[in-house]
């Protein structure tokens, strides 16, 4: 016998039962210092309180609520009024072995068919990272520019563009030196006749 499943007079037949009857008993602690010397009319109200919101659900509870009632019912002003004791306890399963085996069947179904799905997630994402890493190897590697060569490609371009202009301007030079030497023996020749 479990200490734990026990409280008052009752034993409980799981620790849930057990905790709701613990509440319920620190609630009719509570209530009863507060209603040591109190007058019927409190009584009264406190009884009906407790049926309308549905307060005590365990044997510790309805046995609180028999003897309040009695309380009542002794001195006889509320008589007909007064309700009976009403016993609404809260249901506790007992679990049925069907009905566990039929939820491990269903638990284990519902894996099986996660599983797949992770592995299709898994298999479609491997290729989509190869996928990608496929893209930024082609775009370092390929002479076309893009975001990753752009700038490098630019500067091959103006490079380029800075030796053909230099080169032709040397050509320029070599052009205008002889234009100047031809141009300078004609004026010699030409002076020295």
């Amino acid at each position: 016998m479990s200490r734990e499943l026990v409280v008052g007079d009752y034993m409980f037949s799981t620790m849930e039962e057990a905790n709701v009857a613990k509440l319920e008993l620190e609630k009719i602690e509570k209530l009863n210092e507060k209603l040591t010397d109190a007058d019927v009319d409190l009584l009264y109200k406190v009884y009906c309180r407790s049926i309308e919101k549905n307060t005590f659900r365990t044997p510790v509870g309805l046995d609180f609520m028999k003897n309040l009632k009695n309380q009542i019912e002794k001195s006889g002003k509320y008589k007909d009024k007064i309700l009976p004791v009403p016993v609404n306890m809260p249901t506790f399963e007992s679990v049925d072995k069907n009905e566990v085996k039929d939820e491990l069947k269903k638990s284990k179904n519902d894996s099986k068919k996660y599983s797949s799905l992770f592995k299709w997630s898994l298999f479609i994402n491997i290729i989509l990272a190869v996928v990608i890493i496929a893209l930024f190897v082609i775009a370092s590697t390929s002479n076309n520019p893009n975001i990753i060569n752009y700038e490098n490609a630019l500067i091959d371009k103006y490079s380029a563009w800075e030796s053909e202009l230099k080169d032709k301007e040397k050509e320029l030079k070599i052009k205008e030196n002889e234009i100047k030497d031809a141009s300078n023996n004609l004026i010699n020749s030409n002076s020295s006749e």
